[in-house]
């Protein structure tokens, strides 16, 4: 047999033995076709990973959810899994080739599972403290210009005052009240379990004058699209791990990442207009003049009976406001790597003339997981630019409003609006206006002010985040986070020449800020989880952290000389050498902590956490560091006892903690420095060893209740502070050679109660209602000062009768003013030419802080369409206007008008000489008891107002199998009317979210309503 015949025959011997193990395999192997879904919207799901359990067969699904895989006779397990979705696994039948599979988003899976200090995810239960959750959707319903006031009203415990300075402004979020006199109140935001940066790039408006700008606070450049949900730990023991920087408590804000399967495109547009409201009420009877003669050079309308046209001379100068926001997010990745990104455009127009702020967005998110999932990487990019100009400002100083309110009611500001006219003694446009004189009020042209008197800032932040995760063992994982908030700001104002005297020197004066703040942060965590039984677990956490702050700029001001050649606004144009200072100041905080969480039967929860920081702020003192521990105890009750099959959860919880905060930066240590004259500046404070950093002791007690299918959740808390080692600053004696004495003494109370109530009231296939009401209470109390401080004046001023102080008894926010003198009867003393008289001493007029608030948030949804209304109030506190005082001196207020109409004033008063005095000329009257030097107790208002603060009708349309995947079509408004207001301002607006100027309006900018429409859609 030859060799070709031989090598044929194997051949045909083979052949049967392939066909035969052909079919064999055949026999073995079944092709399975698939489809995954949303288990809620029925949309199919792209991405998904789908294994075959027992094998090395895997597939994934494609966009249209469609996936196969090849099954054998014994492996027929099908495990389906995706990021943002609950792993599930389906068991095939011995003949099944076809199947559907729904699953089950996690949110729903995590809705009880809560987001606390360091990122650390906790389910609600386990909690011995009180937090509140929102939603990112929360947020965006109706669009702001600052992330910080879309919380006002949702927050239980949270007071929100929203700066008057327009598109860009800051906010000042206070929770569970004001604690500390000279140090910030203000609440700490941390981003993604880190904290960020929220110090303003300069001060805020301390005085009564005004001229200062509100520098606008980091929070506000936020991109609200990109925040997944907000926690607020309210009290110290939830806030503890942050330590010093978190004495106020903490908003934590998570970021959307990115998810597996198909790439998600969301865009977003919101379209607002918005108007003033709340504006001063005129008289519209009596013109410009004084003794009801006839003037044209008077600045006053206490002239004659005006039978001219009414002018309405406020809105022909105010214009209508917008604010136009676009966004635009895309979301995509598999189970091993995920991205986001995100850009969204801000484009604003204040509600006066040329004040008008452009803001950009940009945010990439990565993240990735190696060695078989064990490391998990996490990176992110932030920059935000923003350019605002003519940020408009409070006080008498660069204030369009002053001389807008006060001019004459006969005089018609249209012709005003040539804002100059040509000087040819100096060759120049000068300011026109129908007085200049030395008034008090320093008012100008209001087109001349936001013409001629610009400001602008040029502001750029960047923010990075870095996060690697490395899970040693099942019980443990490493991990460690840095990030750097660097933000940089140039600001100048140009005052031309013709501007007030007092406010620029005849040629003209120039202001110009160039700072940087950079915050850099670190930290190294172990997060350890152990189970000793069925029964009793243990979650620890051992980590460092280290936190610099560094500011460094020029800022430079032309002086009292103003420039050397007219409206040449540079720095070199000084007629005095440069006045430049360097802003370089660096503060640094090193820390360690750690917690252990220790649940018994998942049903008793112990909590205990211990941290020590080492701070700059207290070198040169007797320590530099200072440990507070807290401790908290939380019992589930409906787990042991026997309770109705209604109740969900029950649980009652407590905890005590001590949280300290730092000193000052350069308190401790007497330095001096040059400045550009070469002269040495003093530090003029005397610092002593033995400071120490202040201390917030809190105590809170608290019980959750959740029935009939958590549909009705109860979260009720008792809470007390009490903040010792206050840091004052005294004045010194003649012989110690200084000016103040830095010393630690006092402690403020805050107690209170909060309540959220939510409950799902109706719960159908076609419609739903859910309704939540937050109640808040909170009473501060000056518990003790020292012996060397009998009062503490946090701002005031004695050209208007203001301060807002505090004295042992007292409370944080009190409003002093003077009132009139009166006999022993009550009656008000009148000099003989008819004039009531003052008392020269300070009282006590009220409160600036409300004692209690509530806020009362609704959401209906039917079929398609969806309604939400939010109505909030706030209660029980006192606010004082000076705009209200110079409105009614000048004699352009309705008041005054109505007051001469009706023949002048009647009051109880008594001369001298003892004879009663029943009515007081209108004159007489208001510009004694108004105007620069107001009698302040006639000027303070109950500050109670209610409004509606959001409302939202939205429709969803049907669009399956279409480009969209997802459309909503919205109409919004804000602010849109009070239900109550009994000042003639809204109280909520402060000239400063600093501790100063608290409750007093002076010529702020008013309120604004806004509606407008808003387009959400998903691709």
């Amino acid at each position: 047999m030859n060799s070709k015949l031989q090598t044929t025959l194997k051949i045909l011997g083979i052949v049967p033995t392939m066909l035969f193990s052909a079919s064999l395999l055949l026999a073995q192997n079944t092709q399975v076709k698939g489809t995954i879904v949303d288990g809620q919207s029925n949309s199919p799901i792209a991405g998904a990973t789908i294994k075959v359990l027992g094998t090395s067969k895997a597939s994934s699904s494609d966009a249209s959810g469609v996936f196969q895989v090849n099954v054998d006779d014994k492996n027929r397990i099908l495990s389906i899994s995706v990021i943002g979705y609950e792993t599930k696994t389906v068991t095939l039948a011995p003949n099944e080739t076809t199947v559907t599979v729904s699953l089950v988003p996690q949110t729903q899976q995590l809705e009880s599972v809560v987001v606390t200090a360091l990122g650390i995810s906790r389910a609600q239960k386990s909690l011995t403290y009180s937090t509140q959750q929102l939603k990112g959707d929360e947020l965006n319903r109706v669009k702001s210009t600052n992330l910080a006031n879309n919380l006002n009203g949702k927050v239980a415990g949270v007071n929100i005052a929203s700066s008057s300075s327009g598109p860009g402004g800051s906010a000042k979020v206070v929770l569970r009240g004001n604690k500390s006199a000279s140090g910030n109140n203000q609440v700490l935001y941390v981003v993604d379990g880190v904290p960020i940066n929220n110090q303003t790039l300069g001060s805020q408006p301390d005085n009564v004058f005004g001229g200062q700008r509100d520098p606008g606070d980091p929070i506000a450049m936020i991109n609200p699209e990109d925040v997944e949900n907000i926690s607020v730990l309210k009290g110290a023991s939830a806030a503890a791990l942050y330590g010093s920087q978190a004495a106020n408590g903490v908003i934590l804000i998570t970021t959307k990442s990115g998810k597996g399967g198909r790439t998600t495109v969301n865009f977003s547009s919101s379209a607002q207009i918005e108007q003033a409201t709340s504006l001063p009420e005129f008289q519209n009877q009596y013109g410009q003049g004084s003794g009801g003669n006839a003037s044209t050079t008077s600045v006053t309308s206490w002239g004659a009976k005006n039978d001219q046209t009414n002018f309405d001379n406020v809105n022909k100068f105010l214009r209508t406001g917008s604010n136009f926001t676009n966004s635009l997010t895309l979301s995509g990745g598999n189970e091993k790597n995920q991205t986001y990104f995100s850009y969204a455009n801000t484009l604003a127009k204040g509600i006066t003339p040329n004040n008008d702020m452009t803001r950009h967005n940009f945010n990439l998110k990565e993240s990735a997981k190696f060695f078989d999932d064990k490391l998990t990487v996490e990176g992110s990019a932030n920059y935000i630019t923003q350019k605002l100009d003519n940020a408009p400002t409070s006080g008498f100083y660069y204030n369009p409003l002053v001389g807008l309110y006060l001019l004459p009611r006969s005089v018609d500001i249209s012709p005003y609006k040539e804002f100059e006219k040509f000087n040819p003694s100096r060759n120049l446009y000068d300011q026109n206006w129908f007085t200049l004189s030395d008034d008090p009020t320093t008012q100008q042209n209001p087109w001349w002010i936001v013409n001629r008197n610009q400001n602008s800032s040029k502001r750029n932040r960047l923010l990075l985040n870095g996060s690697a995760k490395y899970q040693i063992a099942p019980w443990i994982n490493v991990q460690a986070r840095g990030s750097v908030d660097r933000t940089s700001e140039v600001w100048d104002r140009k005052s031309y020449a013709g501007t007030q005297s007092i406010l620029a020197r005849p040629n003209g004066g120039y202001s110009y800020t160039n700072t940087t703040i950079t915050q850099q942060y670190g930290d190294l965590i172990a997060n350890m989880n152990f189970n000793f039984n069925d029964k009793f677990q243990i979650a620890g956490v051992v980590g460092t952290s280290i936190t610099d702050w560094k500011t460094e700029g020029v800022d430079y001001n032309s002086g009292t000389a103003g420039l050397q050649y007219p409206n040449q606004f540079i720095i070199q144009n000084s007629t005095t050498p440069t006045p430049t200072g360097l802003l370089n100041n660096r503060r640094q905080l090193q820390s360690v902590f750690a917690s252990a969480n220790l649940s018994y039967d998942q049903w008793l929860y112990l909590d205990l956490t211990a941290r020590n920081d080492w701070s700059s702020t207290l070198a040169f003192t007797e320590s530099n560091s200072f440990f507070y521990p807290s401790v908290g105890l939380g019992v589930v009750l409906n787990d042991k006892l026997n309770m109705p099959d209604f109740v969900n959860m029950a649980k009652i919880r407590g905890s005590y903690a001590i949280v300290g905060n730092d000193l000052p930066p350069y308190t401790t240590l007497l330095t001096n420095n040059l400045n550009a004259y070469g002269v040495i500046n003093l530090n003029d404070i005397a610092f002593l060893k033995g400071l120490k950093p202040e201390k917030t002791h809190s105590l809170e007690i608290g019980t959750e209740w959740r029935m009939w299918n958590n549909r009705l959740n109860v979260d009720v808390t008792y809470y007390k502070t009490n903040t010792k080692n206050q840091f004052f600053k005294i004045a010194a004696s003649q012989a110690s050679l200084y000016d103040q004495y830095a010393i630690n003494a006092g402690d403020i109370q805050n107690q209170g109660v909060e309540a959220l109530v939510s409950l799902d009231a109706i719960k159908n296939d076609n419609f739903t209602w859910t309704t939540s009401l937050n109640f808040t209470y909170n009473k501060n109390k000056i518990i003790k000062l020292d012996d060397r401080i009998k009062e503490f004046a946090l701002t005031g001023d004695g050209r208007n009768n203001y301060a807002s102080k505090f004295e042992v008894g007292g409370s944080f926010g009190d409003i002093y003013g003077q009132d009139f003198a009166r006999d022993d009867q009550g009656r008000i003393l009148v000099s003989e030419d008819g004039s009531p008289q003052k008392n020269s001493n300070y009282t006590k007029l009220g409160n600036s802080n409300p004692i209690w608030q509530m806020g009362w948030n609704n959401s209906f949804n039917y079929k398609n369409f969806n309604l939400s209304f939010l109505i909030d109030g706030k209660f029980d506190y006192e606010v004082m206007s000076i705009t209200q005082a110079l409105l009614d001196g000048y004699g352009v207020s309705k008041t005054s008008g109505d007051a001469r109409a009706n023949g002048g004033v009647a009051i109880n008063g008594i001369t001298a000489s003892g004879i009663t005095v029943t009515n007081v000329d209108a004159e007489k009257w208001y510009t004694t008891v108004g105007g620069m030097g107001p009698v302040s107790s006639q000027y303070i208002y109950d500050g109670t107002v209610v409004r509606l603060r959001e409302l939202v009708l939205g429709y969803d349309f049907n669009i399956n199998d279409s480009f969209f995947k997802k459309l909503r079509v919205s109409a919004v408004g804000r602010n849109l009317f009070y239900l109550t207001k009994k000042a003639p301002f809204d109280p909520e607006v402060t000239m400063s979210t600093g501790n100063t100027l608290s409750g007093v309006d002076i010529f702020m900018m008013p309120p604004t309503r806004n509606y407008g429409l808003t387009l959400n859609a998903t691709f």
